[in-house]
């Protein structure tokens, strides 16, 4: 198997994080702003919502591919990161001189390709440097991501009353091109990765022995098919439900916030930010469970929470008061964060190290893709239906999740029972 090198685990990991914080930042930062940038550009919310269809399918196609050339092009762990802070730079230049919708699908599509970059290499060298607390590092991995998402629509909003949305994007987008060039030059610096004498001889066996054909098919069945058990699919069938969950959220919780309890846009932006940053601290307490227990509890307990939270927001609605419906929300969120980092903790566990990339590239690319219409329905439902229509659609994917990690959960109690 390959394996890492650094002098410095501990920086190593701090740049990875970091890069997860930008990664998450200007991933979502376009999707956050769409509470200010529907006043310039006007557009439904089902219009919003393709936009984050499209970011998610191009992001979901690219993932793929990143992830199987990160198990097989080690340079790449080096370059990829660093290349997509650089293109979601890119989409935020395109974004500040849009003038039409035309030219905001643009700008998602190119945010969807630079995000690509990061999580099934950046994930897979977290796991490989610290193999025996991967559910630590990856929550904290998971939670400074969260709060990069996090602090958008209060940034946003900020920002845009202050300077205007265009030169916030175009400010934060030049800023973006040079973190990603000193980026570059520390995981040059800090991170190594080369096979071993072993996988080497194995290689080159195979090219010399094989053909293309043979090399092919060696790789749909030692690699691909290897990769896809039937705990890793019920993973990545839980993945979709969660994460156009959590697209939804982030997605258009500013827009609930002004359009149906009457915010303003400033206090709309910074409560969703309080919110989606207690959220990204949740990440943290869940990946410690997850490194005592299993994985699927952590999820388990995730989902199971989110379901009855939105429920409740359902049944109460605006009787519960002003405050009563924040600390649902509140609970909601926190909840929908609890699990972040179990699910990729537990398909790094499901395959040999050999593989994490590409399990990783699954594990964002099929989800994301399945869950693309999430985004876009619910925005059809925020149109053309009432308010409570789009509260139940989100419990019933919360309860669908939550029912695929009762399975994962009654299959990890198993095992440990033989």
């Amino acid at each position: 198997m390959s394996r890492i090198h650094s002098k410095n685990p501990i920086a190593s990991l701090s740049i990875l994080i970091f890069g997860h914080f930008l990664n998450h930042f200007y991933a979502y930062v376009f999707g956050a702003a769409m509470f200010v940038i529907r006043n310039d550009i006007v557009m439904n919310n089902k219009q919003i919502g393709l936009l984050a269809t499209i970011q998610m399918v191009v992001f979901a196609l690219c993932t793929f591919a990143v992830g199987v050339l990160g198990d097989k092009w080690l340079a790449s762990k080096k370059l990829f990161v660093p290349l997509g802070v650089f293109f979601m730079a890119l989409h935020l230049i395109i974004a500040s001189v849009a003038q039409n919708y035309s030219t905001l699908a643009l700008a998602a599509a190119t945010v969807g390709f630079g995000a690509s970059f990061y999580h099934p290499v950046a994930y897979a060298a977290i796991a490989d440097l610290y193999e025996n607390k991967k559910g630590l590092t990856m929550a904290l991995n998971a939670a400074l991501g969260m709060i990069g998402t996090a602090l958008t629509p209060g940034i946003v909003a900020s920002f845009s009353e202050w300077i205007g949305w265009r030169k916030f994007f175009l400010f934060f987008g030049t800023g973006a091109i040079v973190l990603a060039f000193l980026m570059f030059i520390g995981f040059n610096k800090l991170i190594n990765y080369s096979f071993e004498k072993e996988e080497l001889e194995e290689i080159e066996k195979r090219r010399s022995s094989l053909s293309t054909k043979e090399r092919i098919l060696y790789w749909l069945k030692f690699e691909f098919f290897a990769v896809l058990t039937l705990a890793v699919i019920t993973c990545l069938a839980y993945s979709s439900l969660r994460s156009g969950l959590y697209k939804i959220v982030t997605q258009f919780l500013s827009i609930i916030f002004v359009d149906y309890y009457n915010y303003s846009i400033l206090n709309a932006g910074w409560l969703s930010s309080v919110m989606l940053i207690i959220g990204g601290l949740t990440a943290i307490f869940g990946g410690i469970l997850s490194d005592k227990k299993n994985a699927p509890l952590t999820m388990l307990i995730s989902l199971a929470g989110s379901s009855v939270s939105i429920l409740l927001i359902f049944l109460l609605g605006k009787n519960a008061g002003t405050w009563g419906i924040i600390m649902l929300y509140f609970t909601f969120i926190a909840f929908l964060h609890f699990s972040s980092a179990a699910s990729t903790k537990y398909v790094t566990e499901e395959v040999h190290q050999r593989n994490r990339s590409t399990a990783l590239g699954f594990l964002f690319a099929i989800p994301n893709t399945l869950a693309a219409v999430f985004p876009w329905s619910f925005g059809y439902f925020l149109d053309n239906s009432p308010f409570e229509i789009t509260l139940i659609y989100l419990f019933l994917l919360a309860l669908g999740a939550t029912v695929l990690t009762v399975f994962l959960f009654v299959r990890e109690l198993k095992k440990k029972l033989k």
